[in-house]
């Protein structure tokens, strides 16, 4: 018989019991799915039940609370506090080319305070990938010769974030430092600084209002005769501030001050105040890689990310730093956070892209709108072929290029290759010479109009930019550098500082277009870890493509999902239409792009936990339990040919 939609549930006696038993035991919040599920002996339970249940229950027991996290156990309360002297923190100080979104990092410099005393140090010197301006040399003292041979910035900064780890970051001026940080992170990984961050700047303006001038290092230093004094490097200025760091921790405890997170309220700006009053939002989040969605009081997603560490990351949009203005009205406008877990990081950047993609967030600075990316088009069949935007790719025989995120990025490249390689931007089909096109008389077309010669110089133009488009290497930017020197020969810097700019599009065409190649190539099975340590994540690409994710268990025999896992793979490589079949060029599917690139990333991810798979199988990988470890990030990239894939299956 159908219960009625509003009858209450009835459960057996020690069903509260078995859930309180399960939440002791896991040690965190779990979903109340899975709470439901517990709760009524079942292997898993619909979201409408649970949720009724769950309800009712949180009501009546006294000994369980419902969170954003999930259902806990209200015995856990908030998380411990930090006593004063018991707190750590990473001292950082940044040299730059500049200032502004153009500048680079030159230089990290940090130092590990623990309890008050000074240990381990970093430094190191990064190529900046640009020429170092004179002004940083003088200001410095770095030269471009002590670049010479220096690593860039993605492999350092890894490595100082490994230093660093969860720590508290502090530096004088927080936002430019910290903000220098997270935007390298940003572009290079594809997410943000998750640790807090304390500004010894506001800090001292707290603890020292009305007493001094200035609250630059150097006048900090020379008030309080720091033994360090700051000059404008990296690891002597990130000394400085942690002997200043350790006064104004002295001065906080005559001020009152007893713990770690009173002194992160005390140097936080008002909004940060602000914000963290409304911490008790991530109260009882899971730690652990995982997807978060931020929403508001109707409901509506606002934000979606993911997080190698869900606690850390959530908790720190309520900390002390800076955050962007669409990030900062954001956060006073959420009033309940959701968090779903995963086994890897991989796992969650997959999730998240898709939860942006099917929600369009607000707050997400990343533009998730396929509708809205564009292709480059070049129909190298045409009588007189030219380079066009368009925003689909169709089978008309034509080479792709693409996509690109916005269609004013799309307009640049293309206006940067014509150029490069001096093609026509005029519209008839078949164009005619009227001895008045300005593009032509100033030699930035080659004219196919004019008649033969200049119609075969044109052809060859046309097949080098399908060979660029197509395989790479060689572009159009000596031939633009050297109209710029006969511009500044001629002094019309105006018109070169154009055609540069054209060239900086240039290589910004080369970096994206190299990235789409690289996941086109990319066909496998990529092993990450699961929430259950009995299993693993099979993660099936083709052509760059998601194709599925399977589950395999890691003992006993998981031989039938692996075979279906490679089976997938080799039906989606071989059924048509495959990308070459549809077009020709690197292009992608705007809607799977971004899950592309970084699945991409994750093939690329080097030498560490990746297993050869020559005289292996799929199957004896996964049940190598020591070789995927729970909760870890991608341990295996698989299978360069599907003839490869025959001989170990």
């Amino acid at each position: 018989m159908a219960l009625h939609r509003d009858a209450p549930l009835q459960l057996e006696i020690g069903a509260a019991d078995r859930l309180v038993a399960l939440l002791d035991e896991v040690g965190q919040p779990i979903s109340p799915e899975r709470a439901a599920a517990c709760m009524l002996a079942l292997r898993s339970a619909p979201g409408s039940l649970a949720a009724r249940l769950i309800d009712d229950l949180c009501g009546d027991d006294a000994r369980l609370i419902r969170s954003p996290a999930g259902i806990g156990l209200r015995a856990w309360g908030p998380p411990a506090e930090t006593p004063l002297e018991d707190g750590c923190y990473v001292v950082v100080d940044l040299e730059t080319t500049g200032v502004g979104q153009a500048a680079r990092i030159v230089e990290i410099g940090a130092v590990l305070v623990d309890r008050g005393v000074h240990g381990a140090r970093f430094s190191e010197l990064i190529d900046p990938g640009i020429p170092l301006p004179p002004r940083i040399t003088e200001i410095t003292g770095i030269r471009p010769r002590d670049l010479a041979g220096a690593r860039p910035l993605r492999p350092v900064l890894a490595e100082f974030l490994r230093f660093a780890g969860s720590r508290i970051l502090v530096a004088h001026n927080a936002p430019f430092d910290c903000g220098m940080l997270d935007r390298a992170l940003l572009a290079l990984a594809g997410r943000r600084l998750a640790a807090q961050v304390l500004d010894t700047v506001c800090l001292a303006r707290r603890l020292l209002a009305g007493r001094l001038p200035r609250f630059d290092l150097a006048s900090l230093a020379r008030r309080f005769d720091t033994v360090v004094q700051p000059c404008h490097r990296a690891l002597p200025d990130a000394q400085a501030t942690a002997e200043l760091l350790c006064v104004l921790i002295g001065i906080a405890q005559e001020r009152g001050v007893a713990t770690v997170e009173e002194l992160l309220q005390l140097a936080a700006t008002a909004p940060a105040r602000r914000r963290r009053a409304r911490r008790d939002l991530t109260s009882g989040l899971p730690e652990g890689p995982g997807v978060y969605v931020m929403r508001d009081a109707g409901g509506q997603a606002l934000y979606v990310g993911k997080a190698t560490d869900l606690r850390s990351r959530v908790r720190s949009y309520f900390g002390a730093r800076r955050l962007p203005p669409r990030l900062a009205g954001m956060i006073a406008a959420v009033e309940r956070i959701e968090v779903s877990p995963t086994g890897s990081e991989l796992e969650a950047a997959i999730d998240e892209n898709r939860l942006i993609q099917a929600w369009r967030p607000v707050a997400n600075v990343r533009d998730a709108r396929p509708d809205r990316y564009r292709y480059l088009r070049l129909d190298s069949s045409a009588a007189v072929p030219m380079l066009a935007v368009r925003s689909s790719v169709v089978a008309d025989g034509a080479v792709y290029a693409g996509p690109f995120r916005v269609h004013r990025q799309a307009d640049e490249a293309a206006q940067a290759l014509r150029d490069g390689f001096r093609l026509r931007t005029c519209r008839p089909r078949v164009p005619a010479d009227h001895a008045s096109c300005l593009r032509g008389l100033a030699g930035r077309c080659l004219a196919p109009c004019r008649g033969a010669p200049e119609s075969e110089g044109y052809a060859i133009a046309v097949r080098a930019l399908q060979r660029y488009l197509e395989l790479g290497g060689t572009s159009a930017e000596s031939e633009l550098r050297e109209r710029i020197a006969l511009l500044v020969r001629q002094l019309r810097f105006e018109e070169a500082a154009v055609v540069q700019r054209r060239i900086e599009a240039l290589n910004a065409i080369d970096r994206g277009l190299a990235a789409i190649r690289r996941a086109c190539s990319r066909s496998g099975v990529l092993l990450a870890a699961d929430l259950d340590p009995a299993r693993v994540r099979a993660i099936v690409v083709a052509d760059g493509l998601l194709v599925e994710v399977r589950t395999l268990p890691r003992s006993g025999d998981p031989s039938l999902e692996a075979e279906a896992a490679l089976a997938a793979l080799e039906g989606a490589r071989a059924a048509p239409p495959t990308l070459a079949s549809v077009a020709r060029g690197p292009w992608l599917p705007a809607d799977r792009y971004d899950v592309s690139l970084v699945l991409a990333d994750a093939f690329a991810g080097g030498a560490e936990g990746v297993i050869p798979l020559a005289g292996a199988t799929i199957a004896r990988i996964a049940a190598a339990r020591a070789r995927v470890p729970p909760r870890t990030a991608i341990d295996v990239r698989a299978f360069p040919s599907s003839g490869e894939l025959r001989r170990v299956a």
